[in-house]
């Protein structure tokens, strides 16, 4: 019950940021295209004046109408996308970061069961000899005298 009067809440309140911002935008672009105050009663005095007398709208009065009309559509699917959120996962996300911010060391690599190779089982002798190959080889190659012969026939050829 708290999880959905919270989710109310949330898209109340972003809702009505929504709209305003959206109004705000609408306000501003009539400003500045136009130069019509859509809040104001003289702007609609003036245009059913025009109407009265018998002029005709054209092309960019029209635009205006449509930018107008078309502001309750996009703010009321605005208000959809807004309740389809999930505002309880936003606000969990740095909480979930934080508790598992050492996690991803432990993570197990991912496993592709078609390509698995199923092997006889070996037996703990097989595997230390397996492992003890696996090393000397490493450490063959790592020791520092043979590093310092391949740099020096590296040097020689140029």
């Amino acid at each position: 019950m708290l999880k959905k009067i919270l989710h109310f809440v949330c898209v109340f309140v972003v809702g009505i940021i929504w709209s305003f911002l959206l109004g705000a935008l609408l306000l501003q672009i009539l400003k500045i295209g136009f130069r019509m105050d859509f809040l104001s009663v003289k702007t609609y005095r003036g245009i059913v004046a025009f109407w009265n007398s018998g002029g005709v709208f054209k092309g960019k009065e029209l635009l205006i109408f449509v930018i107008i009309f078309l502001y309750f559509p996009i703010c009321v699917f605005g208000w959809h996308k807004i309740n389809s959120y999930r505002f309880l996962r936003l606000i969990t996300v740095p909480i979930n970061w934080y508790l598992n911010r050492g996690l991803e060391n432990y993570h197990a690599p991912d496993v592709n069961i078609k390509n698995l190779k199923l092997e006889e089982k070996k037996s703990l002798d097989q595997v230390v000899n397996e492992r003890l190959e696996i090393e000397k080889k490493k450490q063959q190659s790592m020791m520092a005298g043979d590093l310092r012969k391949e740099i020096i026939k590296k040097l020689e050829k140029k």
